[in-house]
């Protein structure tokens, strides 16, 4: 996970409200469609087990996926952003 992704994800531990209003937000639910895929979810279920393990590498590996494609750069741009305020 680089070093933005993990200051964002730090940002929202931190502020349970804003992580709220960012996964109710259209961007949010865009984002929760295009990292359950066509299996229904599964693989995010086992990659955000794992994470709240301590192993990010599945979950990481599945957002770079994710920013390799137009529509999930712009998504994640913009959760950033919302994010970082």
């Amino acid at each position: 996970m680089d070093a933005k992704t993990a200051a964002a994800i730090e940002r929202l531990k931190q502020n349970k409200q804003l992580a709220e209003q960012i996964m109710n937000s259209g961007d949010g639910h865009r984002l929760m469609e295009l990292l359950a895929g066509g299996d229904g979810g599964a693989a995010l279920h086992r990659a955000a087990q794992s994470a709240a393990k301590g192993d990010t590498q599945e979950l990481s590996q599945m957002l770079r996926g994710l920013m390799q494609t137009p529509d999930g750069a712009q998504i994640m741009g913009r959760l950033s952003d919302t994010a970082k305020r």
